[in-house]
């Protein structure tokens, strides 16, 4: 990946994780936006780690409470009854005495031991409650800032996917098998008219209709020269009313149509011998790559931007743009 791409991917996840989350992090954490990708797969795999060991050692805390405590109360009942016995076993001889005082003893010690230890494993449990919630919260900005990476570099690589496939639209051109032009009615240069006979010369192709090429949205369009940024050729704005069908001005192959970069909803047509007519901007789009269209034919629909849309007019020789006025003898 090169350094752009990278550096674009890196800034909109950090920028959605400031934006996502909304809790402090954890005195003495690194911020999740200075991370890089090792190190934030290696700061999660231990802190995923950390939680399942201490997540593990809580569910056998519980069963240890249990365990002991059911010892000391059979202790405890032992324990009592030893005490109630005093001095009983005295009548068994001195011996017996003995015995019995020393294992009223171990009982005393043992119910020692195992309040002690009760003690111990409900101050462990409290301990790894307060790490869990503390590892949760590190770990929780660190997995927004993943998923936000996870989805730039999907973002970045379908952006990437559609660069290529808009530069693709230019490398080829297949010359259609007729060039029948129907003139957008009701438009600049409709059927009959200066700039949209009925039909044209086939031997002449795409080239034989400059100066005559008809509109691509019928009825009335405020046209102004544009220059998109990286280009010396002004392409065409053409303003109409929203939802107003764009047509392709001649027959060819669609050979690109999705979103492009600032272009927006953007539609190719290949009309042959390496010229293009590209529609941008576009508020819908009704064909897909590799449809054969006629002259005329519906590619989308202007925007839907209040009382009047925009859309972007190009036309191109390979990848080169080239003046579009003059084609529609403007």
């Amino acid at each position: 990946m090169s350094k752009a791409p990278r550096a674009a991917l890196l800034l909109l996840a950090a920028l959605t994780v400031s934006g996502a989350s909304g809790a402090r992090a954890p005195a003495g954490a690194v911020p999740a936006s200075l991370l890089g990708d090792n190190d934030l797969d290696r700061l999660l795999a231990k802190l995923t780690a950390d939680e399942k060991a201490l997540t593990t050692e809580l569910g056998a805390i519980g069963p240890d409470i249990a365990t002991t405590r059911a010892r000391m109360v059979a202790r405890g009942r032992a324990y009592y009854r030893g005490l109630r016995a005093g001095f009983l076993p005295a009548g068994g001889g001195f011996d017996a005495l003995v015995d019995h005082a020393a294992r009223v003893e171990r009982l005393r010690l043992s119910l020692e031991r195992d309040i002690a230890h009760e003690g111990d494993l409900t101050r462990r449990g409290a301990e790894i409650t307060d790490q869990l919630v503390r590892v949760r919260a590190e770990r929780a900005p660190l997995e927004v800032k993943r998923e936000a990476m996870n989805r730039a570099r999907v973002a970045l690589a379908q952006e990437e996917d559609r660069r290529a496939a808009f530069a693709r639209a230019f490398e080829t051109s297949v010359r259609p098998e007729h060039v029948a032009i129907y003139g957008a009615a009701g438009g600049v240069g409709g059927a009959g008219g200066p700039g949209g006979p009925s039909d044209t010369d086939g031997r002449a192709g795409f080239r034989g209709l400059k100066g005559r090429l008809p509109f691509p949205i019928a009825g009335r369009a405020e046209v102004r020269p544009l220059t998109r940024r990286g280009s010396h050729v002004p392409g065409l704005s053409l303003a109409a009313s929203a939802s107003a069908p764009v047509r392709s001005v001649a027959a060819g192959r669609v050979a690109f149509a999705d979103t492009y970069a600032d272009y927006g909803l953007t539609v190719i047509v290949d009309h042959g011998d390496r010229y293009y007519s590209l529609y941008a901007g576009l508020g819908a789009v009704d064909v897909r790559v590799s449809d054969q269209v006629v002259s005329g034919a519906r590619v989308g629909a202007v925007g839907e931007g209040g009382a009047e849309g925009q859309i972007y007019f190009e036309l191109r020789h390979g990848a080169e743009a080239i003046p579009a006025g003059e084609w529609f003898g403007l």
